[in-house]
């Protein structure tokens, strides 16, 4: 049996927690956290915050559960945990089958058009999201900088070559937009439905190197501290591959003035020059995660038969993931299903 958590689930969750695969890294290197506090979290809030957690119970196919994470301001979602670890056991492979169809069906009735899944190095799990419909449409390399440089000020003259470098401003978004389009490959932003501009999450620092010839941003940069570790994201214009040196060395020695952890930070294959300069200032890859994306259905309003003899109008899907953090659940009406369309 597949269904949302309940307070029954919690003691199964509670045991399989400890069996599974966390797919959200950067949290669980700069925030540990509990599923099961995550799941008690959606189910008391409906799903305003937490994950929402979805369980499997079956006698031949064994216990699971998976846990999702709703994209604010998209129609999209995060898969965060699945467990238990399939291993070898074609009886966990069949659960993790089962559990991700389940969930792509639950996203789908809630209007989610796309379900995303950060994986680890290829290997089994990869292997279960391809088969359940997963396509794989980037790589991601994670650099760590163990022992960052002694406390410091990051100073006027650590700002040389990054004239102009200030903190964003709300009236810095078309510039960040055209920055992000002239980096990011287009079958890259048809995967992911257009450009993300969160770059850094809730509670970063986030700067802006504008171009002072154009309409571009040079480069975007994100720094968030927490209790266990920083995590710095740099986003580099094409045009100035140099400027990437240049912020690196301030973003370590802005760094260095919180308390001493190891510094993390996230670069996509295409995201040229910023590599060359994490290793120049002390930065080790860390380890490579696979970007994958299934395209799910969501419920159609107007039953099919009435749209086939006049061709009167498209399927409208329901309201995007925004409409659910914080506002009252979409409940699927009673139609039938219509594959969503590309953005």
């Amino acid at each position: 049996m597949f269904g949302p958590f309940s307070a029954g689930d919690s003691l199964r969750i509670y045991r399989l927690q400890r069996r599974g695969v966390s797919l959200d890294v950067r949290r669980d290197l700069t925030q540990p956290w509990s599923p099961l506090w995550e799941a008690w979290l959606a189910f008391l809030t409906q799903q305003a915050m937490g994950q929402p957690t979805y369980v499997l119970a079956d006698a031949r196919q064994g216990d699971g559960f998976v846990q999702l994470r709703y994209r604010p301001h998209q129609a999209a979602a995060d898969v965060m945990f699945l467990a238990p670890v399939p291993g070898n056991s074609v009886r966990a492979a069949k659960a993790w089958a089962c559990l991700l169809d389940g969930a792509g069906i639950e996203a789908a009735g809630r209007g989610i058009q796309r379900m995303f899944a950060n994986l680890p190095p290829p290997g089994v799990e990869a292997d279960l999201f391809q088969q359940s419909g997963f396509t794989f449409y980037a790589q991601e390399d994670i650099y760590r900088l163990v022992q960052p440089a002694g406390p410091g000020v990051a100073t006027n003259h650590s700002l040389s070559g990054l004239d102009g470098l200030r903190p964003q401003r709300a009236e810095d978004w078309p510039a960040l937009q055209k920055l992000f389009v002239a980096i990011t490959p287009q079958r890259i932003r048809q995967a992911e439905g257009g450009i993300g501009l969160s770059v850094g999450g809730e509670n970063s620092q986030r700067y802006v190197l504008p171009n002072p010839g154009g309409e571009e941003a040079w480069a975007s940069v994100s720094l968030r501290s927490s209790r266990t570790a920083h995590w710095l994201r740099l986003v580099v214009h094409p045009g100035a591959p140099d400027v990437a040196t240049h912020l690196v060395r301030w973003a370590v020695r802005a760094l260095a003035n919180q308390p001493a952890r190891p510094i993390y930070c996230n670069v996509r294959q295409y995201e040229g020059g910023v590599r060359a300069a994490l290793e120049a200032a002390g930065f080790e890859l860390y380890t490579t995660r696979t970007l994958a994306v299934k395209h799910t259905l969501a419920w159609s309003k107007t039953p099919v038969p009435e749209l086939l003899p006049g061709l009167k109008s498209s399927a409208e899907a329901l309201p995007p993931a925004y409409h659910i953090n914080g506002e009252p659940e979409a409940k699927a009406p009673s139609g039938r299903l219509a594959a969503t369309r590309d953005s």
